[in-house]
């Protein structure tokens, strides 16, 4: 399967399909996976940080309405009075107060603010780097100076059934950043490694996928050659017996039309037997004789010479243009040549009008050597210019089948430029002609 490359770009362009497509399921299905996991983990901490914030108002707030029972308040849950608003920081760096005990090691702190959101009393962790927000919030997200994360509650404090003050708990979230980021880590070194064992995968299944349907084309080339070959050997006695009997005919006027016809069409017959014996020699690579050092230059000469006779009976003006003055060489079968461009300037031929110009152009790039064949002919629309290569393809049947053609001509052309590792590309507008070029690598 690896030496046909058709097969062998379709096995590749399926694997590639497959990756893609795993590709976006595996990042949509991690971006979910990433959003789940991060919302879990703050719906945890939401949770317990909103218990405790609702255990501690509820033991404070008593206290706090009556200003009698603040240093009560002070000692049970060692905070810090700040009545003067200055030298407000802990001394303790942990609450003392049991239902934060259970929390530890995660860090809480205490703040008490007055109705006008001025700190009153402190507690818990040191938060000296902290910010006081002015927007008192339910819920917020504050960072410190060192760029550590904290998620924050804010409880009012009523007093007469008026807010008198707020209470405000908070917790370090530097564990929750942690773990997502070493979430991430994993999602964006496991993803492309994942798509490493996908695109393995997809290129084996594609393998797999398409053996059944290349042992069917393995079968029908088989079956082509062996009809091919098996028809030569009748096709050619069926030829020397017409001829023989052209010779021995005893009254032409009645029997030679039909001779001829019989000749003409074994003739034709014998030629698209050996079409079908070449292709199928060029795509299981059983081509006999070895590549050699061919002269393109000399190869064109002599084609244009021996297809003059055709350009005349066209009334087609068939001429060569060698753009480089050194001799230019391929490593090739001279006679798989031969037929490659001698198939590209017959077809220019017959698809040009009486008083057209058919030009062979011999042109040389860096590492290719270009042959362009460049008429001005009929053209061929933008919608056969991608099938015109294919086999039995016409886009003319009625002025194929007059001409004799059969739809193998091009389809020889571009097996053997790839047999060469070369490419064959077509331009053409209709009613303004067509140029192929042929690529060749040039031989070092």
């Amino acid at each position: 399967m690896e030496r046909n490359p058709i097969f062998h770009q379709t096995r590749l362009r399926l694997a590639a399909w497959y990756t893609l497509v795993m590709g976006g399921i595996l990042g949509l299905s991690s971006l979910g996976v990433y959003s789940v996991v991060a919302h879990a983990y703050y719906e945890t901490i939401d949770q317990g940080l909103q218990s405790v914030a609702k255990a501690l108002h509820k033991s404070i707030e008593p206290a706090w309405q009556q200003p009698g029972q603040l240093q009560r308040l002070n000692k049970e849950f060692s905070l810090e009075l700040c009545v003067a608003q200055t030298n407000c920081l802990p001394k303790t760096t942990a609450i003392k107060k049991s239902i934060t005990e259970a929390a530890n090691p995660v860090n809480y702190y205490i703040r008490l603010l007055n109705r006008s959101g001025k700190l009153f009393a402190s507690g818990g962790m040191e938060f000296d780097k902290l910010p006081i927000t002015s927007e008192l919030q339910y819920w917020q997200i504050l960072t410190d100076s060192s760029g550590a994360r904290y998620r924050e509650i804010t409880l009012p404090l009523y007093t007469q059934k008026q807010v008198s003050g707020y209470l405000q708990v908070a917790r370090s979230i530097t564990d929750l950043d942690q773990h997502l980021a070493y979430l991430r880590l994993a999602l964006v070194l496991g993803l492309p490694i994942s798509m490493i064992f996908v695109g393995l995968s997809s290129w084996w299944l594609a393998g797999r996928a398409m053996q059944p349907v290349y042992l069917s084309y393995q079968q029908m080339q088989q079956f082509t050659a062996d009809a091919a070959h098996e028809f030569r050997t009748p096709l050619a006695a069926m030829y020397s017996t017409i001829e023989a009997a052209i010779k021995l005919q005893q009254e032409p006027k009645s029997n030679g039309g039909i001779l001829d016809v019989l000749k003409r069409q074994n003739r034709r017959l014998s030629q698209l037997v050996g079409d079908l014996l070449l292709l199928t020699r060029i795509d299981q690579k059983q081509l006999t004789g070895e590549y050699q050092s061919c002269c393109l230059n000399d190869l064109i000469s002599d084609l244009t010479e021996e297809l003059a006779f055709l350009a005349v009976e066209t009334k087609v003006n068939l001429s060569k243009q060698v753009q480089i003055l050194e001799k230019l060489y391929v490593m090739g079968n001279e006679e798989q040549l031969y037929r490659l461009i001698s198939n590209l300037i017959a077809n220019a031929i017959q698809a040009t009008f009486s008083g057209g110009k058919v030009t062979v152009f011999l042109e040389k790039s860096e590492l290719y050597a270009m042959i362009k064949i460049q008429d001005t002919g009929i053209g061929i629309a933008v919608e056969h210019q991608q099938r015109i290569f294919d086999r039995f393809y016409r886009v003319d049947r009625n002025r194929s089948r007059t001409s004799g053609g059969s739809g193998l001509g091009l389809a020889i052309a571009i097996a053997i430029a790839r047999a060469h590792k070369g490419n064959i590309h077509v331009q053409s507008q209709p009613g303004l002609g067509s140029t192929f070029t042929v690529r060749l690598p040039i031989s070092s």
